[in-house]
């Protein structure tokens, strides 16, 4: 073969390479868009989030409704948690927003879960609606001031598009099931008449003393209830370390964040094993937790929530990827004197480049 002959085919190999080094960045752009887009913005809230019912009523509705904000979600392992001797749940169904169970719903003595999915891969939720719909019977009353709470407990999971192991869920707002006497105000007010009602003329002068009697009891119970909650949220839960979406270099990073001061924070890692722990923040609202077992390379997603005073759960997430060869935190220091290789997508460039590069070499030595 002539040198003409060996310039064009050169030609053609260097165009290839010009056309599939753009092609390469542009397809790895769109990976690390579609992750970005994966990043956890997803609330779950419990609809109509008060009301009043009687004892007796056999069928209280609330609606687990989801607002996916950037995500793309495609499940949700939907884990409530209620007063069973104030509450008896009857069902738990998905709703129309995700019309696919994964799971059939499960309902135990205070517990009921479901699992539930998108229509598929290719159509995500995307937009606010109702995943999931349970219905209760009152049982009985909850009495003047308090109400029933129905919450997500913390093992709740919101499963994103192309991120099968983390949990796009970032926070939760429950329910508040006010439940009265039958036809009445409260149980107690109930019996109070029933027992005045034979005695005539007497009655009338004992019924506004009663009445007297019970109103400055209930007063000061109201500003302390106000005042539990006003300390509970001064100190929200949040997770600060590792920092969202960063690398660690150790296969049991230091987990560390804060609470509203003495409160019991859960900590659930999803991972493949799976790792549950709770710690307790210190008087500042401080909390740290360092896994016991190493956990493997690759994606992780951590969720922690701590419980106010007034039964409201608070949540905090975040991600972070253990490196490839990680170890422990007494190697990590050792570890990280060698050097760290570059993201996936570099590499991957470099190694298209390098194997066209050498394609061409030989087959232009070979003519």
């Amino acid at each position: 073969m002539d040198v003409r002959m060996k310039k064009v085919f050169l030609y053609i190999v260097v165009c290839l390479l010009l056309l599939g080094i753009p092609a390469t960045i542009y397809v790895l752009g769109q990976q690390r868009n579609t992750r970005a887009r994966a990043a956890p913005a997803t609330t779950l809230s419990l609809t109509p989030p008060t009301q009043t019912v009687n004892t007796g009523t056999d069928n209280v509705k609330l609606n687990v409704d989801i607002d996916p904000g950037t995500n793309q979600v495609i499940s949700a392992k939907i884990y409530l948690t209620y007063d069973p001797t104030k509450l008896e749940a009857k069902t738990i169904t998905n709703g129309s927003s995700a019309p696919r169970v994964l799971n059939s719903g499960v309902i135990e003595n205070g517990t009921a879960s479901i699992n539930v999915g998108a229509a598929s891969n290719s159509q995500p939720i995307t937009a606010r609606g109702t995943i999931a719909v349970i219905t209760f019977k009152a049982l009985a009353p909850t009495g003047n001031i308090a109400a029933a709470s129905v919450q997500f407990a913390s093992n709740t999971f919101v499963g994103g598009l192309n991120e099968p192991t983390a949990n796009v869920l970032i926070g939760t707002n429950p329910a508040k099931i006010t439940i009265t006497g039958a036809g009445t105000t409260g149980e107690n007010f109930a019996t109070g008449s029933a027992t005045l009602t034979p005695t005539a003329g007497a009655t009338p002068t004992a019924t506004p003393t009663a009445t007297l009697t019970l109103t400055p009891t209930l007063t000061p119970t109201i500003p302390a209830t106000g005042s539990a909650d006003a300390t509970a949220s001064a100190s929200a839960v949040q997770i600060l370390d590792p920092v969202q979406a960063t690398d660690v270099t150790s296969s049991q990073p230091v987990i560390s964040g804060t609470a509203p001061p003495g409160s019991t924070v859960t900590i659930v890692i999803h991972s493949d094993a799976g790792i549950t722990a709770t710690v307790t923040a210190d008087t500042n609202g401080n909390w740290v937790y360092t896994p016991t077992t190493a956990l493997d390379p690759g994606p992780h997603s951590v969720v922690a929530s701590a419980q106010t005073a007034a039964g409201t759960t608070q949540t905090a997430t975040t991600t972070f990827v253990v490196a490839s060869g990680a170890g422990t935190d007494e190697t990590s220091a050792s570890a990280s004197a060698m050097p760290v290789s570059g993201s996936v997508e570099t590499t991957v460039l470099l190694l298209i480049v390098g194997i066209l590069f050498m394609a061409s070499g030989i087959f232009v030595w070979h003519f």
